[in-house]
């Protein structure tokens, strides 16, 4: 709060002074001012200005003013305690209409309906819509198709593998071959260039690919079987941490019995005898060591470079497939025996994405000594931290042959994470509004599209700029665009 420099002249005594400054001559006697000044300690200046700024002050405020209501005034002061304010707001409002309503109250002091905010979210999707529609992607797509349900209502999410670009975000009433083949139909139809797809086991993705007739690949989604493992190896470590804790137990109350003095209390009850429980915590370590070893080799194995920077080859993939699986099958636990009969049901498919990199690399392997190989490989691996392009930093003769390399390692793709991933973030808005309202997801899909990643491999990009579109407009002017007023063709 701003403060006198000098407290003991407080605004009374300073209202006082003015408005006795103002008198006229006759009534304010001579050396009034004088002896003022010596009284509280200030200059003759000091209150003569006290009364030019009083006067204007009393003149500003009694000047003839405009009849009617003054008129409302649209600017917003941001200052200090304003950005406070909306930062302690923002976290208590949620995205329905009703927290649209208060936030408007609470930030900016303007009330407007519900009727009036949901006929602006409907306009802006309809404008966001359009606008995601006419978006034109220059670069090929490395495709990764899911499905998303809130209430029962299937949302086929295809996304961009490269750029994390929203393709697709469209609520559907069905989830059949027919619905999701129209959808990439109309994706061909606005440009969109699939170098291959990548989906789980959903039949309604696989029938709709096929029926659009997609000619590029249909890899099998890694992702889910992951993150199956993931969930069995986070069992498999409780069920040895829990066959640990048992075999401890039973050793401290097989050194209570033999101890010469029992201690107090009730004695130690096990459930199993020590040397079962001995037998059952060497297994349960054993399993557990083992499991985590050959999920490292398969994972491993269908990866594009070796741990040595090599290219990997299809051989070598396949033949440490078949051994991890193998053993994996010989732990004769139920659970991993079922992981391992799904590895083996699909390593045609997991293998497919190498296949594809052995094809294109084949014209180019034969030009370069391993060496040469590994350095290509290790520089693709370090061209963020390097800042590299294809081909910085090597021979003339050898810069096709790198840009080869990087671009068919580019190309490599065998996962949907980045689609699980934009489904992460899409629930809690869809749990928000319980369902797919016609005007949310494309404006979600407008956000992400022209938002700038934060962090990551990313940071500093947006989507947009990341597929190559040119001129991609930055989020805010996306959003100012959605509300300018569209052109009317006339009729000749």
């Amino acid at each position: 709060m701003p403060q006198y420099r000098n407290p003991e002249l407080d605004l009374s005594t300073r209202v006082a002074l003015a408005l006795e400054m103002l008198q006229p001559i006759p009534k304010r006697p001579w050396g009034w001012v004088t002896a003022m000044a010596r009284a509280y300690n200030v200059s003759r200046t000091t209150l003569y200005e006290w009364r030019d700024r009083a006067q204007a002050a009393l003149g500003a405020a009694l000047a003839p003013q405009p009849p009617g209501l003054p008129p409302q005034s649209h600017e917003l002061v941001v200052d200090q305690a304003v950005i406070q304010r909306a930062v302690a707001t923002l976290p208590m409002l949620t995205g329905s209409v009703r927290g649209i309503q208060l936030g408007l109250e609470l930030l900016l002091g303007v009330h407007r309906s519900v009727g009036y905010i949901s006929q602006t979210l409907q306009t802006a999707g309809a404008a966001a819509a359009d606008r995601n529609a006419s978006l034109t992607i220059p670069l090929p797509v490395l495709g990764e198709a899911d499905e998303i349900f809130q209430g029962r209502q299937p949302c086929l999410t295809v996304v961009d593998g490269r750029s994390f670009l929203v393709l697709n975000l469209t609520p559907a009433a069905a989830r059949d071959g027919t619905t999701w083949g129209c959808t990439f139909l109309d994706l061909q139809a606005r440009g969109v260039q699939f170098h291959d797809l990548v989906c789980d086991g959903a039949r309604g993705i696989q029938a709709g690919a096929r029926e659009a007739k997609l000619a590029v690949p249909l890899r099998l989604d890694l992702f889910h079987l992951l993150r199956e493992a993931h969930r069995l190896t986070q069992r498999l470590e409780r069920e040895a941490y829990r066959a640990i804790a048992t075999a401890e137990r039973a050793r401290r109350a097989a050194r209570e019995a033999q101890a010469p003095k029992r201690r107090r209390g009730r004695p130690l009850t096990v459930k199993v005898p020590l040397a079962q429980a001995e037998q059952q915590e060497e297994q349960a370590l054993t399993t557990y060591d083992l499991w985590v070893w050959l999920l490292g080799e398969i994972r491993q194995a269908v990866e594009p470079v070796t741990p040595t920077g090599q290219v990997n080859t299809v051989a070598a993939a396949k033949e440490t497939m078949e051994t991890a699986i193998e053993l994996l099958q010989e732990l004769r636990h139920d659970q991993i025996t079922a992981l391992a009969q799904q590895l083996q049901k699909h390593l045609a498919d997991l293998l497919a994405p190498l296949f594809w990199l052995a094809r294109h690399l084949a014209p180019w392997q034969q030009e370069v000594d391993p060496a040469t190989k590994a350095t290509i490989v290790w520089a693709w691996r370090h061209r963020q931290a390097l800042n590299l392009q294809a081909g910085d930093g090597f021979p003339a003769p050898l810069r096709p042959v790198v840009r080869a390399f990087w671009r068919a390692l580019d190309l490599f793709h065998r996962v949907s994470s980045l689609a699980e991933s934009l489904h992460s973030w899409l629930r809690p808005h869809l749990q928000i509004h319980r369902g797919m309202p016609q005007w949310l997801l494309p404006l979600l899909q407008l956000f992400w599209n022209h938002h700038s990643f934060t962090r990551g491999k990313r940071v500093g990009q947006s989507p947009l700029e990341l597929a190559g579109v040119p001129d991609a407009p930055s989020l805010s002017a996306a959003l100012d665009q959605l509300f300018q007023p569209q052109p009317v063709a006339q009729a000749a």
